[in-house]
């Protein structure tokens, strides 16, 4: 009896399944909106090509500069750490503090190869090696966040502060720093209870 009946259930839930799309369908009518989100290459901001050779060479020594700052902060840590004793944090912090020294000679070598190509008039090497400074000098903002949730520092790290102020409209002008007179308040007179001897 099941066997007979199978088909016509198959049957059934097609048709409920069709009619519940077509329903959404026209639920959605012809206002319908779509949402566009419009998506960036990975490299639209970091590195822009209309920079001129000197500007490329003045961004390459700023990464190398910020790359060593941040590579003698985390040698700082880690000193920080073994002074401590606390092992979990000065190995963490060691590993990416090889990380920083290691990709930090890679920044270097790259900067110089930037400056033989800014030299021999290489557009096309220049390019490149611009290009690979900016993938480094992302790398070194990782690894400083990486070692920043080593120490801890990430739960004080509230990024950069924005203050807004509203003023109400409706404050009343008064100084605050003047006090009224407040009138003395009257003293109220209570009679005397009734004495039941006359």
């Amino acid at each position: 009896m099941f066997t007979r009946m199978r088909p016509l259930c198959e049957a059934c839930l097609g048709l409920l399944l069709a009619g519940s799309g077509l329903d959404y369908a026209l639920a959605q009518g012809s206002d319908a909106t779509v949402d566009v989100v419009k998506v960036e290459s990975v490299n639209a901001r970091t590195v822009p090509t209309t920079l001129s050779p000197q500007q490329q060479a003045q961004a390459a020594d700023a990464a190398v500069a910020e790359a060593t700052a941040t590579c003698a902060a985390q040698a700082q840590a880690l000193n920080s750490a073994k002074s401590e004793k606390d092992i979990i944090r000065a190995t963490c912090v060691d590993d990416k503090l090889a990380q920083c020294n290691a990709n930090l000679q890679n920044l270097k070598r790259r900067q110089a190869a930037l400056n033989d190509s800014i030299q021999n008039n290489d557009a096309g090497s220049r390019n490149h090696e611009f290009a690979v400074i900016g993938v480094l000098s992302q790398k070194f903002k990782m690894l400083q966040q990486a070692a920043n949730q080593c120490v801890g520092q990430d739960l004080f790290d509230t990024g950069d502060t924005k203050v807004r102020q509203e003023v109400d409209l409706f404050a009343p002008d008064a100084d605050p720093f003047v006090v009224p007179q407040v009138p003395a308040p009257p003293i109220p007179y209570i009679p005397p209870p009734v004495s039941g001897v006359s």
